[in-house]
Order: structure tokens, then C-alpha cells, then sequence
């Protein structure tokens, strides 16, 4: 592995594993594992970790092994905030196996010792998709609720098994009238290179003023592209007319699932649909390439309930990315949210006073935020 430390060993229920950090550069034994373990993510490969790294983070993930092979860990990132404290985070992690929880409490034990010794007081976990194990032993060793959402805790899912008609038919009606609407009307849709992307920028950023959000840079995406495309792991969409970039969907291939990571749209030509027809393009192509499951990376969580809950979706959704996602009729489902630790006991007990109250302040929730920026593993 790349950039080792020194491992040591830990001996739980009768079994002798190897414990060691690896961090900075590539792993590609690390990240076969995370490909292969049922709650694999993007956010937890080394690959990932050098993206965060070229923007200020510092990525090592721990890795736990029986007789030389990986069976646990997790990576996790740093940053300086203030008088040589550190934040971190692990998105999506750590992977354990899910019916053994003497060895996810060892995993969560390890990184706290990992985050001490980087000085890190602020630690926010994400568990991974199948995480459930992971969060109950979090809230066990002092972890509580958290407010950051490093990743989607709802999303929409398409299966990919089956064929494109049968996909095609369980979207909503208008969903597929508006696709057909954007194919007769001139709507096209071709794969981007490195070359497309300042108009991928152009038009992302245009979607982020109309929400009034902040955009990474585009030299951000310029280092994704550098790190993760020669691997597989990023493909470029864009929706044209008359040849003119309209909207465009980063997408990020990995293990069994294609991630819908971010849209841009200039705003125009709403009429022709081109949003509609840009994604069920990016839904074919992951369907043709063998991947199993088309990801639209998040919705709203309120939304997503109503939706598990047989309710109608709540009136203040109605004209938002969640309805849209929903309109192409995949499975709704909620992943674990965050959990949150301050290491420092007085100031634990502090945070988690006001903790319930910082999302309706607006002025500290957006000076934490600032603190914490960069964390979301969702582009």
C-alpha cells in the first residue's frame, strides 16, 4: 500500500488483525476493496482522497486485514481551522461487515486514536449505504446526530436489469412525453471530454446562481477530471441544440453504479426538455456499459418520507430537483445520516447544547459551514 505506517496488532473475539494508516498518494489494493464491499463508495478510495487533497484536505485511511487481506476501515480527511486544530470526516465509512460489531466498534476506536493523533477535535462519520451496524456503535461511543450532511441521506435509484423499454415505462407519463418532446425537437446528447468542460462550468455555475449556491471552481473539476477519468471514474455528458451546449451531467462510474455528481443548464430552451433527454442519454449509456444501478445523488429527505410513506409529495416541493428525479419512477431510499464528536469534553457537552438550535441560526450555521467547507463527497 502506498505510504504506510507502522501496523499493529488487535485481537478481537479470538481473531489477531493487523492495523495500519496508509495516506497520501494512490492505493489501488485500498480501493478494490471499497469497489468490492457491499457499502463501497467513490468517497472512500484513495482516488477520492487526492481530489480532496488537491483542495486543501488531508486524506489517510485506515485499514484493518486478516492473514494479509482486507476485511475492515475506513478513510478520513483533515483540515486546519484554527491554532493547529483540525476538522475531519469520513463519508461513506468505514466499511465494516455487517454482522460483526466487535469489529466495527475496533474500526471506530482506531479512527478516534488516528483522529487524536492528528490532532483533529472535530470528527463528522457518515456510514455507508448498508452502515447501520456502524451508526448504533457511533451513538454507543459517544457520537451524536449530526447536522452535515456529507453525502445524500435520500436519493432515487434506477435499476438497471432490465431492459430500456421496461425502464422507460415505469417513469412518470409526462417524464417520457417530455424525452420524446426534447428527441423530436433537435435535442442531442454526446459524451464530453477534458476539452468540455469550461462549458460544463459555464453552465453549472449558471444553475448554482439561479439557486443562489456557491460553485467549486472550475479548476476543481479540471483536478477531478486529471485524477479520475484515466481510471473510469468521471464521464461528461452535454445536451445541445443547433450544436449549442444547453445542459450538461457529470457523472462518476464506480463499482456497480453510475453517479448523477452534478447538472448544469443554461436555463434555455426549457421548452425542448433538454434536462429529461440528457439524463435518460447518461441512464442508457450506464445500462450499455454493465453498470447496475443509475444513482441520481440525492433528494430531498422530507420528500423522500412522503414518497416511502404513500404520501403526496409535500406542496413546497412540487416545482423542485426532487420532484424532477422522482418523475423518472426509480426506488426511493434513505442511507444513515451523519454523526458528529467533538473530542474535548466540555466543549462536547457545549456543542451538543446548541447543537439542536444551529440550523435555524443562520449566521453560525454559515460560519461552521465555512469551517467545515469541502467535506460533501458530492462534487
Amino acid at each position: 500500500m502506498a505510504d504506510q505506517y507502522p501496523t499493529h496488532r488487535r485481537t478481537v473475539s479470538g481473531v489477531d488483525y493487523q492495523v495500519g494508516l496508509s495516506g497520501g498518494g494512490p492505493d489501488p489494493e485500498w480501493d478494490a476493496f471499497v469497489a468490492q464491499n457491499p457499502g463501497g463508495h467513490h468517497g472512500q478510495t484513495s482516488l477520492w482522497g487526492q481530489v480532496k487533497t488537491a483542495s486543501g484536505w488531508r486524506a489517510a485511511h485506515l485499514v484493518v486485514t486478516d492473514q494479509g487481506r482486507i476485511v475492515a476501515g475506513g478513510q478520513f480527511l483533515t483540515r486546519p481551522i484554527l491554532l493547529g486544530a483540525r476538522v475531519g470526516y469520513v463519508t461513506k465509512g468505514p466499511l465494516c461487515p455487517s454482522d460483526n460489531p466487535a469489529l466495527a466498534d475496533l474500526v471506530i476506536d482506531e479512527l478516534l486514536l488516528a483522529c487524536r493523533a492528528h490532532h483533529v477535535g472535530f470528527l463528522v462519520i457518515q456510514p455507508p449505504r448498508n452502515g447501520e451496524l456502524v451508526a448504533r456503535q457511533l451513538a454507543q461511543r459517544g457520537f451524536g446526530p449530526g447536522w452535515i450532511e456529507l453525502a445524500p441521506t435520500a436519493t432515487v435509484l434506477i435499476d438497471l436489469i432490465p431492459d430500456a423499454e421496461e425502464i422507460l415505462a415505469r417513469m412518470k407519463r409526462q417524464t417520457r412525453q417530455n424525452i420524446r418532446r426534447g428527441e423530436q425537437r433537435g435535442i442531442q446528447v454526446r459524451e464530453g471530454q477534458e476539452s468540455d468542460l469550461p462549458a460544463f462550468h459555464r453552465l453549472y455555475a449558471a444553475t448554482n446562481e439561479r439557486y443562489g449556491t456557491r460553485p467549486y471552481s472550475e479548476q476543481y473539476f479540471a483536478e477531478m477530471w486529471h485524477i479520475l477519468e484515466p481510471h473510469g471514474l468521471l464521464k461528461l455528458f452535454l445536451a445541445t441544440h443547433d450544436a449549442e451546449p444547453v445542459s450538461a451531467l457529470l457523472t462518476i462510474p464506480f463499482g456497480d453504479t453510475v453517479v448523477a455528481s452534478k447538472l448544469g443548464w443554461s436555463g434555455l430552451y426549457g421548452d425542448s426538455r433538454p434536462n429529461e433527454v440528457l439524463f435518460w442519454e447518461a441512464i442508457r449509456w450506464a445500462r450499455a456499459q454493465g453498470y447496475r444501478v443509475f444513482d441520481f445523488e440525492g433528494i430531498d429527505v422530507e420528500g423522500a418520507k412522503a414518497v416511502l410513506e404513500g404520501r403526496p409529495l409535500p406542496e413546497a416541493l412540487q416545482e423542485t430537483p426532487t420532484r424532477f428525479k422522482l418523475s423518472f419512477g426509480g426506488e426511493v431510499v434513505l442511507y444513515p445520516g451523519p454523526y458528529d464528536y467533538i473530542r474535548h469534553r466540555l466543549l462536547r457537552w457545549m456543542y451538543n447544547a446548541v447543537k439542536p438550535r444551529l440550523a435555524a441560526w443562520s449566521p453560525a450555521h454559515q460560519r461552521l459551514l465555512s469551517c467545515v467547507q469541502g467535506m460533501q463527497v458530492a462534487v
